[in-house]
Formats: C-alpha cells, structure tokens, sequence
C-alpha cells in the first residue's frame, strides 16, 4: 500500500542519512508507524516525515527478499523503470526494515476499472500499450523479470500522457539463466489474470504487438506474437486458479 494519510501524529524534519536510519530502527522497535497491512512474517507501516509519508515493511526471516528488494529499488531505475524512494534498510537479528517514500496515485487495476465504468475504453487501451507495454519489455529486454507482475503493484497517478508508472514490491525481481521465454510468459500472464475486466483477444494481441515491437522483435512478431498468445492465455488461467493466502 502507498497512499497518503498525513494527518494525526506529529511529523519529523528529516536530516540525512543517520535521521533515516533512525526513524527505521523506531519502525522495528514498533515506536513509530500506523500499521497497513500485515501478515505473520511482514508487516507495513506508515508514518508522516514532515511535510511527507514514509512506508516501513518489516520482516521477521526473508532476509533474502529484504535485500533483494533494497538492491532493486536502486538499480530498477537504470534500467528506466520508477520505484519508490529508497531511504533506509536496517537489519537487526532476523528481522529487518526497510523505508521508502510514498508513491503519488493508486493501484492501476483500480484506476483503469474506474474508467472501465466511464466508458474510456481507448485510454485504457492506449496507455496499456504505449506506457506498460513498454516498461515490461525494457525489463525483459535487461535480463530482468519481475515474477509477481499484477496491475495492483503498478501505480499511477492518472491514465495518459506525462503519467508515471511506478513498479511497487521488486523483491522478487530476478535474472533467469535459463528459460527466460517462460518467465517472460509469466510476467505476461500476471497482467492478463488480473486485468480488472473482460479483455479481448483483439487487446491482447495489440498489447503483445506493442510488447515485442518495444523489445525490438518486430521482425518475429507474427509467429512469436501468436506463441505468446497461446502459451500466456494458458498460464493465466492458471494463476486465476491460485488462491492467495494472505489476499
């Protein structure tokens, strides 16, 4: 979760690097932070940092994931690619926090169903293929995947030109040495699964022909095009079968 909420505790006037290590380690104590979602290994907090909103995910174990993640959100950004501010990491024992600044927007899934309902079909479809479309093949194309490729880890602030797409939740960001075309699928089918909607074949192969054009696979695009269509209505169907276990 990245929204805003600035009003009731009081705020701090952040001075550097040692302040946010700080305020991380208030985080970990559980001194500071309103708690957004939890889990039995990980729980999110959030918390006003002057005239700002600060995120806190904490974890018990999954040192591995909180250093992935740590790593990523400074190197996802080379690659042309948003994320949140990164602003602490602090480990202690087997448990860790990390910070980062609040994103502007909200979960893509839920901005595009609302313009479902408005009837702004096109938009959708033109920011699907000129913004998202885009950003999953330049990550792609860096040896990157994202495994856990869903509409409510992108937000934005509005749908059309100037927008920011941000990535939220990279910790499972990887590089496969084998078998990429199969991660690509599944990065691929997380979008398909979770659209917030019908989406028709005539979409899905536009978005693909905007995905292959933007990794520069034009010249295969026919033949790949409809080997990603088959292979990634498959596993989407698939992963709508899955049954999270947190929601």
């Amino acid at each position: 979760m990245q929204a805003s909420n600035k009003s009731g505790a009081a705020t701090h006037q952040v001075r550097g690097r040692d302040e946010c290590e700080r305020l991380a380690n208030a985080v970990l104590d559980g001194a500071l932070g309103q708690t957004v979602r939890c889990t039995p290994m990980r729980c999110t907090t959030m918390f006003p940092v002057a005239s700002e909103v600060w995120f806190g995910k904490v974890r018990l174990g999954g040192m591995r994931a909180a250093t992935a993640e740590w790593r990523w959100l400074h190197e996802l950004p080379a690659i042309g690619l948003a994320v949140p501010e990164p602003l602490a990491f602090v480990r202690r024992g087997r448990r860790s926090v990390l910070v980062t600044n609040a994103v502007n927007g909200r979960p893509l899934d839920v901005v595009i169903a609302e313009a479902m309902a408005r009837g702004e079909h096109a938009a959708i479809a033109d920011f699907a293929c000129e913004v998202v479309a885009v950003a999953v093949a330049a990550l792609h194309a860096s040896g990157l995947v994202y495994r856990d490729l869903y509409w409510n880890h992108l937000f934005v602030d509005r749908l059309g030109p100037g927008a920011r797409l941000v990535f939220l939740d990279v910790e499972r960001v990887f590089a496969p040495r084998v078998c990429r075309r199969r991660w690509h699928v599944k990065d691929l089918a997380g979008l398909v699964s979770s659209f917030p909607g019908s989406l028709s074949p005539k979409s899905a192969m536009r978005f693909l022909r905007a995905y292959l054009l933007a990794r520069g696979d034009a010249p295969n695009g026919r033949a790949l095009r409809r080997w990603l269509f088959v292979h990634v209505g498959a596993k989407s169907k698939r992963i709508r079968a899955h049954v999270p276990k947190y929601g």
